[in-house]
């Protein structure tokens, strides 16, 4: 994981960076491969939203969820899940 965040409803969320197809140390995740997931109580997780460019942060703000990605940008997400 790249990243952890609390949100809203004590939801815990963790920022996976993405896939590697090339072994190299410090070689960046292959593009469009992150995701943002929702760590459910059973320990599974759901995804939040998938092909982030390589995410790097994470940032949550209300309902929604803001990511950085190794370019620099930065993504919103609208509205994601959260516990209850």
């Amino acid at each position: 994981m790249a990243d952890v965040e609390f949100g809203r409803g004590h939801s815990l969320y963790g920022l996976a960076q993405g896939h590697w197809s090339d072994t190299d140390p410090g070689t960046p995740a292959d593009p469009d491969t992150g995701q943002p997931l929702l760590a459910n109580c059973d320990g599974t997780f759901t995804l939040v939203a998938d092909k982030l460019d390589r995410p790097t942060s994470l940032e949550l703000i209300g309902d929604d969820a803001y990511v950085v990605t190794l370019d620099g940008e930065v993504w919103r997400i609208a509205d994601v899940p959260r516990r209850d």
